[in-house]
């Protein structure tokens, strides 16, 4: 008999379940790699797990991230939703309709934020809950960079010590510059550096860290998180090793450096957003801040 069922943080027993769940039906999804972003402090009362179950099998879900968004300049607390999938024996029974309908009903006031990164099978389902597809952008800057004689100390996420600092910093960040962003993301920041192979390097005299790995002579800079602007180029020779002749920015670089801005092709990552306040895009919200 299938069942609703909501998974917390405290229902450890579920999460086992839920991470298989996940494994099963996202390319690339590793059940461990989540297990560690738990065990690390990742999953708080911030995120339920709102899930259709066959006994103890989760046939459905929808993973739920209370967050602070800040849409046109402006603090509102909202939601993410991401894992969104039926088993494959499970599907066109109309699943996923009744865990969107139960998410939408349950948040805490009417017309509260809502945003999602959906693929591009499901495109077309959005709209059909009030979701309007937001166009996003692509930020890119020409420069010359040489490799500094001291890099950049590493955020190791298996630190408890390095956890407590990146939390306490992204709590007093500053919002990067977007009409959509967001603040005081630490645990899906967290989950990036736990599931995905990502890097935050440490800059102390700036107050700040940033998420940034080289691709060739390109440097693709995940995130910033700081607690005021400052210039970046004048950190950017400690995050390489080898020259760089382009930076690609996965945030809205705003007031920490001059950036070229285009259409960006999102069809694999569409934003999709609901709520009272309308968001006019295009926009680029934080790669990491992504659920």
């Amino acid at each position: 008999m299938i069942a609703p069922r909501k998974i917390l943080c405290s229902d450890t027993k579920w999460h086992t379940r839920y991470f298989k769940f996940v494994a099963a039906n996202f390319a690339g999804a590793n059940a461990a790699h989540w297990r560690l972003w738990r065990d690390r402090g990742g999953w708080t009362e911030n995120y339920e797990v709102f899930a259709l179950v066959d006994g103890d099998r989760i046939v459905s879900a929808v993973g739920r991230t209370r967050m602070r968004l800040v849409i046109h300049g402006e603090t509102q607390t909202g939601y993410q939703l991401g894992a969104v999938a039926t088993l494959a024996q499970y599907r066109r029974r109309g699943f996923a309709r009744q865990l969107l309908d139960w998410v939408v009903e349950g948040v805490d006031e009417p017309g509260q934020p809502i945003i999602l990164f959906a693929n591009r099978s499901v495109i077309d389902f959005y709209p059909r809950f009030g979701f309007r597809r937001i166009p996003q952008l692509r930020f890119t800057a020409p420069v010359s960079i040489m490799p500094a004689g001291t890099r950049a100390r590493r955020c190791d996420p298996a630190s408890a010590a390095d956890r407590s600092i990146l939390a306490d910093l992204c709590a007093r960040a500053r919002p990067t510059g977007s009409p959509l962003t967001a603040r005081d993301y630490f645990p899906v920041l967290l989950w990036h550096l736990s599931c995905r192979p990502l890097v935050a390097l440490w800059l102390p005299a700036f107050d700040a860290a940033v998420v940034a790995v080289a691709d060739g002579d390109r440097l693709v800079v995940h995130d910033l998180i700081a607690s005021q602007p400052f210039d970046l180029h004048l950190v950017l020779p400690a995050l390489v090793a080898h020259p760089v002749t382009e930076l690609e920015f996965c945030f809205n670089p705003g007031d920490w450096c001059a950036a070229n801005r285009s259409e960006l092709d999102d069809t694999d990552e569409p934003l999709f957003a609901r709520g009272a306040t309308p968001i006019a895009g295009p926009v680029r919200c934080p790669d990491t801040a992504h659920t």
